[in-house]
C-alpha cells in the first residue's frame, strides 16, 4: 500500500521508507488461514446466481476479516463514471456517481459506502429510489422495483461534501484533503467512501472514468489518460479514462496549479507526470529514471498491467507515498527517495492489477513491494536482496506474523520486511527460475482481480513441485521471527 517516510527498525531498510500498502496449522486449514472467499475477477466479474427466490436485502459489508462493514455484498459494481465539481470558495466537491452493476442475486434493497456526505437524490435505473442511512457508513438504497439477480442496473448519485477524512490517523488518516486550492487523495484502505458512493473494498474492483471541474487557473491529475479538456465559462472539465479494474482505494484525484509532463518509456508505457509548479523542478528530477524502472521490473514481473504510469508530486511533505493507480502520489520528502519510487511503482503489479482478497493479505502488497526496492538496488548498484540476510531486528519489531497483522498493524515494519524477508526464504528454497515464473503467473492469472494468500501459497506449491507449508507458517503466521540461518541454503 502506501510508503510511509518512517525508517524502520531493521538495519536493512535504511535505504529509505516504507509503504503500506494468520496462525499456523496444517495445510488442509490454509484456506481458512488466509482468507478464503477471494474473489478471482482475472476475466471479468464472477457469474451472477440465477434470478431466483424472493428479493433480500445486500448485504452490509463483504466480511473482511480486519474491517466487517467495508464493501457490500449481492452485486458487482463493473464501472464507476464520477462527475466531480471542486468549489475552492466553498471548499466543496459536488457530484454525481453513476454507478453500473451487476446484481448476484435478487435484490429489494443495495447498500453504499458513503462517509459523511450530504446526498440530494439517488435513482435505479432511471427511477427515483428510497434512500436511508445505516450507521456511518452505509448509504441503503430501495429501487422503484427489486433489481433481478443477475440484471445489469445503473445506481446514480447526486451528492456532495467537504474535505474529509476516517480513522484514527495512525499513520495516515484516510480520505481527501485540501490545502487551499489543493486537493489530493490517500484511500487505503477505507476512505474511497469520504469521497464517493462505492462498494468500498478491494475484492470489487472496476473501471472508471473521471471527469472533474474545477476553476480556471487550476488543473486535475487523475487516474488513467487523459482524453479530454472541455472549457466552460471560467471553469474546465478534465476527463481522464481509467479503463483497467480498479479497486476503489486506488483513485487518485489531484487539483492544483500542475507541471503535466508527458513521455514513452523504453517499453512503449506512456509516462506522465503532474508536478505541482513549486515543486516541479526537483520532483522532475527525481523521477527521471521511471522508465527505466518500468522496463526493470517489467522483464521480472511481466508486462507493466495498465495503460500508463507516472507520478504526481504535490507541493507539501506527505510523510508517505501511495502506489494509487497509474498515478502514484508523493511528497517532495517521499519522491526524493529511489527506494520510494520504485516501492511504488511495484505496486502496480502487486497490490494494484492483483489486490489483496481482504486487507489480511496485505503483506502481498508490501513484500513483493520490498523485495522490489533490494531488486533494484542491486540492479543499480550491487547491493541487493543478500542484504537481507544481514537484518538486526533488536526490538523484536518482526515478531508480529505478517500473515495476520491485525487490522491496527496493516502498516507495522513486520508486514514489509518480514513480508520481504518471507520472498527471499522462498526464493531460495524453489531457485531463481521457479521463483520468478511465480511471480509472473501471480500477475497473469490474478491481475484484474483479487487473490489471498491461500491462493498465493497454493501457486508457489504449484509452481515448484513442494510442499511448502513449513515455510509459510513459520515466516508468515509464527509469532516470532524465524532465524534465517535455518532457512537459507
Amino acid at each position: 500500500m502506501l510508503a510511509v517516510a518512517v525508517v524502520a527498525a531493521v538495519a536493512l531498510l535504511a535505504v529509505g521508507a516504507l509503504v503500506v500498502g494468520r496462525d499456523g496449522g496444517d495445510g488442509d486449514d490454509r484456506a481458512a488461514r488466509s482468507g478464503e472467499g477471494s474473489r478471482d475477477r482475472t476475466a471479468g466479474a464472477p457469474a451472477p446466481a440465477p434470478d431466483g427466490g424472493e428479493p433480500g436485502d445486500g448485504a452490509t459489508g463483504v466480511g473482511d476479516p480486519y474491517f466487517p462493514d467495508l464493501g457490500n455484498g449481492g452485486y458487482d459494481v463493473v464501472h464507476y463514471d464520477l462527475d466531480l465539481t471542486w468549489r475552492p470558495d466553498a471548499a466543496r466537491m459536488d457530484g454525481v456517481a453513476t454507478i453500473t452493476a451487476t446484481a448476484s442475486e435478487p435484490l429489494r434493497t443495495l447498500a453504499l459506502d458513503l462517509v459523511g456526505n450530504d446526498v440530494e437524490s439517488v435513482s435505479v435505473d432511471g427511477q427515483a429510489a428510497g434512500v436511508a442511512r445505516a450507521g456511518e457508513r452505509d448509504l441503503i438504497v430501495t429501487p422503484a422495483a427489486p433489481v433481478p439477480g443477475g440484471a445489469t442496473f445503473t445506481v446514480v448519485v447526486t451528492y456532495g461534501g467537504s474535505p474529509q477524512t476516517v480513522g484514527d490517523g495512525a499513520p495516515v488518516a484516510p480520505g481527501w484533503v485540501a490545502d487551499g486550492d489543493e486537493v489530493h487523495t490517500a484511500f487505503e484502505p477505507h476512505g474511497a467512501a469520504t469521497l464517493f458512493p462505492a462498494n468500498d473494498h478491494p475484492s470489487d474492483k472496476a473501471s472508471y472514468v473521471l471527469r472533474v471541474t474545477v476553476p480556471d487557473g487550476l488543473d486535475v491529475a487523475a487516474n488513467g489518460l487523459l482524453t479530454e479538456r472541455v472549457a466552460g465559462d471560467g471553469v474546465t472539465t478534465w476527463v481522464y479514462d481509467a479503463p483497467d479494474p480498479m479497486a476503489t482505494y486506488l483513485v487518485q484525484v489531484v487539483i492544483a496549479d500542475l507541471e503535466l509532463v508527458e513521455g514513452m518509456g523504453p517499453g512503449g508505457v506512456p509516462i506522465r507526470h503532474a508536478f505541482d509548479t513549486d515543486v516541479a523542478a526537483d520532483a522532475e528530477e527525481a523521477v527521471a529514471q521511471t522508465g527505466e524502472m518500468v522496463d526493470f521490473l517489467a522483464d521480472l514481473f511481466g508486462p507493466y498491467p495498465f495503460v500508463a504510469y507516472g507520478a504526481v508530486v504535490v507541493d507539501e511533505p506527505l510523510g508517505f507515498a501511495l502506489e494509487t493507480q497509474t498515478l502514484s502520489i508523493f511528497g517532495p520528502d517521499t519522491v526524493a527517495d529511489e527506494s520510494i519510487v520504485v516501492h511504488e511503482l511495484a505496486h502496480q503489479w502487486f497490490g494494484n492489477a492483483v489486490s489483496p482478497a481482504t486487507w489480511q493479505d496485505v503483506w502481498l502488497n508490501e513484500g513483493f513491494a520490498v523485495y522490489a526496492e533490494l531488486l533494484w538496488a542491486e540492479h543499480r548498484d550491487g547491493g541487493g536482496p543478500e542484504e537481507l540476510t544481514e537484518l538486526v531486528d533488536p526490538e523484536g519489531e518482526l515478531d508480529l506474523p505478517p500473515g495476520d497483522p491485525g487490522p491496527d498493524s496493516l502498516f507495522a515494519p513486520s508486514v514489509y520486511d518480514r513480508g520481504a524477508l518471507t520472498l527471499h526464504v522462498l526464493r531460495d528454497a524453489i531457485g531463481d527460475d521457479a521463483f520468478f515464473t511465480l511471480a509472473r503467473t501471480w500477475v497473469e492469472r490474478h491481475g484484474g482481480g483479487s487473490a489471498s494468500t491461500a491462493d498465493f501459497e497454493d501457486l508457489a506449491e504449484e509452481v515448484s513441485g513442494q510442499e511448502l507449508t513449513p515455510l509459510f507458517d513459520a515466516w508468515l503466521r509464527a509469532p516470532a521471527l524465524p532465524p534465517l540461518d535455518d532457512w537459507l541454503g
